[in-house]
């Protein structure tokens, strides 16, 4: 089955180049000395990820108005969508944040007009201009703003993300989560993982793929997500590393805060799959151990 997605939102803002970076491999240093040539028209792409088969709609950011009033285009672009992707960045948002909300505001009146049943999704890129030691918080006041000046009957989710190297997994992290909410594996995994986390305190889960791409990711309510922008980098080279990591363990340094982190190669249970980590403020290893052994077992049960 193939899941459709758009890509939308004002020139220049990195769609395009999001979509070479993260599905065709291109370097992302590259890209920064030789910029992409602006996208003349709609363009498609397919794109294997896990169990899934992605169908990718990249639409020109100067064609955006045209689209947002013509009803045809409209149809052509939104009908049968899984995920409209809102593109936007952070110096438009500083410069005017109300041509952005005006813009998903009208997105979310056609996705009613023409009853498409599709999840409307915003990326806030281009983070790593506003880097200091308290980026988790300064993000988290971003998404409360636009949340406030939207007041939707529904909350829209918001990823932050960025190319620059230190952040570059946070796209990796945006989109593997939405492609993974459509996935038949790694919605199970992602149940399995809720459920086995419930009732603990203070952690957080990721699992990739065999691209080294974080496909679910999984925190409790009292978390600390701001810790997850020190994290990213950590979990990039734990992906990358030739190592052997079963059940590597050790403390990990996250801004303010000392987390324990614990990992395995779970890719035996299903090739799909491969790193399981787990973060915490307050588990110590053993503790951890026994939540990453109930998770062996419950996927064991499924493809054993």
């Amino acid at each position: 089955m193939t899941t459709k997605i758009s890509l939308i939102g004002k020139p220049e803002v990195g769609k395009t180049t999001i979509k070479k970076v993260i599905l065709e491999g291109e370097d992302p240093s590259k890209l920064i000395i030789f910029p992409l040539e602006a996208t003349i028209g709609i363009q498609y792409s397919v794109h294997d990820f896990m169990d899934l088969k992605i169908s990718l709609l990249d639409t020109p950011g100067q064609s955006l108005p045209l689209l947002l009033e013509d009803e045809e285009k409209q149809i052509m672009t939104f009908g049968d969508t899984n995920a409209i992707i809102y593109i936007f960045d952070y110096p438009t948002w500083i410069e005017n944040s109300q041509d952005i909300i005006d813009d998903i505001k009208k997105i979310y009146e056609i996705k009613k007009k023409i009853e498409v049943d599709a999840k409307i999704i915003l990326f806030l890129h281009k983070i790593d201009l506003l880097i200091n030691k308290k980026i988790g918080h300064m993000l988290a006041l971003i998404r409360r703003q636009v949340v406030k000046q939207l007041n939707l009957p529904e909350e829209l989710p918001v990823y932050f993300t960025s190319l620059h190297p230190n952040l570059i997994y946070t796209v990796y992290n945006a989109i593997s989560d939405i492609f993974g909410n459509f996935s038949k594996d790694t919605s199970n995994l992602k149940e399995i993982i809720k459920k086995i986390m419930n009732g603990s305190s203070k952690i957080t889960c990721v699992v990739s793929n065999q691209k080294g791409n974080l496909i679910i990711q999984v925190s409790t309510p009292d978390f600390d997500v701001s810790t997850l922008y020190y994290l990213y980098e950590v979990i990039y080279q734990f992906n990358k590393s030739t190592e052997e990591i079963h059940s590597k363990s050790k403390f990990i340094n996250a801004g303010s805060k000392i987390l324990y982190m614990l990992g395995d190669d779970i890719s035996k249970f299903n090739s799909n799959f491969k790193n399981i980590i787990f973060f915490s403020e307050i588990l110590d290893e053993n503790e951890l151990q026994k939540l990453l052994s109930n998770v062996k077992e419950n996927l064991n049960q499924i493809y054993n």
